[in-house]
């Protein structure tokens, strides 16, 4: 199973679409959607509660060490253009001054340094910017193999311009222009568990 969690509704609902993903109502503490193969929480915003949704995933959800989790999600950055995606290779909380270092496979996608802040900050910098990554990894990493652990983030702002965040049509059209990527990611994260003597 791959497990997304993601911070709000407007970012979910491309990876919903694009993965055929339902509801599920049995859950009532997230909102949950789900198919045989995937599954996406929405965590709300915030490090804490990505941190929620990643227990809440594995205890109330799965318990299963196999799993992939990615947790994707919009982030500013000084330069980087609106709508170009990473891996994120190293990881910063700004609260903890906590240091993070996810593992990067061989992808054909871009990497780059992460912060993650409790606030949003327009203070760009030469690291990617955001606000839950730091709570998700360090919460997942409890539970499962950090190769099975990866952050995917998508440019979404930058000191010169950004996108409408109010405007869901903007959020939407930004991330389901990814969804050749997505759909090539997620093929890939299949087929690294398959190699790697884990039941999928």
């Amino acid at each position: 199973m791959i497990r997304f969690i993601v911070a709000t509704f407007a970012e979910a609902k491309p990876i919903i679409d694009l993965f055929d993903l339902k509801k599920n109502h049995k859950y009532k503490e997230f909102s949950v959607y789900d198919s045989n193969e995937i599954t996406l929480t929405v965590s709300k915003i915030g490090r804490i509660n990505s941190a929620l949704a990643v227990a809440y995933n594995f205890f109330g959800m799965c318990n299963q060490e196999s799993d992939i989790w990615i947790n994707f999600g919009l982030c500013g950055h000084k330069t980087q253009k609106i709508g170009k995606i990473f891996l994120v290779k190293k990881l910063y909380d700004n609260s903890s001054n906590k240091v993070f270092f996810p593992f990067v496979h061989d992808f054909k996608v871009n990497s780059l340094d992460c912060i993650t802040a409790d606030k949003k900050n327009f203070n760009y910098q030469r690291e990617l910017f955001d606000m839950e990554a730091s709570g998700f990894f360090e919460s997942v990493t409890k539970f499962v193999s950090k190769e099975f652990v990866f952050i995917l983030k998508l440019v979404s702002d930058n000191e010169k311009e950004s996108i409408d965040f109010s405007s869901k049509e903007e959020v939407y059209n930004l991330i389901i222009k990814q969804r050749t990527f997505l759909k090539a990611f997620c093929k890939n994260l299949k087929n690294l568990a398959k190699k790697s003597s884990y039941k999928y």
